[in-house]
This record gives C-alpha cells, structure tokens and sequence, in this order.
C-alpha cells in the first residue's frame, strides 16, 4: 500500500489514519478533514510541510508507520 497515492478518506475512513494523527501530527486534527478527502495523502502531506504545519520528521513519522502498518 502506498501512503502518497491513497486517498485522505480511505486514510481516515478505512485505515485508521486518525489514530495515527493523533499521535504522530496532533495539530492537523484542527482542521476540518472532510474538505481533503478528494487530495491524495501526498498532496496534503506536502502542502502542509510547504505552509509548515508539520515538520519533515512528523510527515515522514507518519508515514513510516502507516507503511509498517499496512505492508
């Protein structure tokens, strides 16, 4: 499974990517989710790495842990 292509909704919905932001990204949990369901998780992860709303480390965490997840 490949965490760049997959869709924010699959994310959230199917894969328990909410859990995982609560402990790896806390802060994006403010904002409302439902808007980015049609991004795919790597337009997300590096819009909010250019406006600086996650660090590298906590984008490549998450991701590192999604991959380990789902593989």
């Amino acid at each position: 499974m490949d965490f760049r292509s997959t869709s924010v909704k699959d994310f959230i919905e199917n894969y328990g990517g909410k859990e995982l932001m609560q402990e790896y990204t806390p802060n994006l949990l403010k904002f409302p989710l439902k808007l980015f369901y049609k991004k795919t998780c790597g337009d997300i992860f590096d819009l909010c790495l250019k406006k600086k709303h996650v660090t590298p480390e906590q984008a490549n965490a998450l991701q590192a842990a999604f991959e380990a997840k789902f593989q």
